[in-house]
């Protein structure tokens, strides 16, 4: 019996050994637990701060976009507005120098309706110089004919007397 209680005895203190050893294991697991635990709950913390973080950013480079967007809009209605401007007073002037042009073309027309007038009377004044001139060139023409004839006759006349005092003063 001696040997069975040593046996047994051994095998306590076996089951005692594998015991404690088992307590040991299950306590290096807890702590290894408990460490995982601490690890993944300041990794949790880490990307908490991290998505915090990154929400702030977002949130940041949202609201930048949003200015810019509203400001591009701003500068957009802005241009818009110039450019509207700029076309009203380009529209203006081209009105306005159709206007100046449709003055222009009937000035134009009445100065050379003014012209033409004026040079339809000259060349009927000249017609009428040139009618009197012909009718005054005719009469003198006339006149000189007259004269000349009258002259001649004048001249054969004297011609005769002097023949006939000739004849007179040779034959008396």
């Amino acid at each position: 019996m001696d040997s069975r209680k040593t046996a047994t005895s051994r095998l306590e203190a076996r089951i005692a050994e594998l015991e404690k050893q088992l307590e040991e294991a299950k306590i290096e697991r807890q702590t290894a637990v408990q460490k995982a635990i601490a690890a993944r709950h300041g990794e949790i913390e880490q990307l908490k701060q991290t998505i915090v973080a990154m929400r702030e950013q977002h949130e940041h480079t949202r609201a930048s976009v949003q200015e810019r967007v509203q400001s591009a809009v701003v500068e957009g209605q802005s241009e818009i507005g110039q450019l509207r401007q700029t076309i009203v007073v380009l529209r203006e002037q081209m009105e306005r120098m159709g206007y100046e042009k449709q003055q222009a073309v009937q000035e134009a027309i009445a100065r050379s309706a003014d012209e033409i007038s004026q040079l339809k009377k000259t060349v009927q004044a000249l017609r009428d110089e040139m009618e009197n001139q012909r009718v005054r060139h005719s009469e003198e023409m006339q006149a000189a004919r007259v004269a000349n004839r009258d002259e001649t006759q004048h001249l054969k006349d004297m011609i005769l007397a002097l023949r006939e005092q000739m004849e007179k003063g040779i034959g008396g």
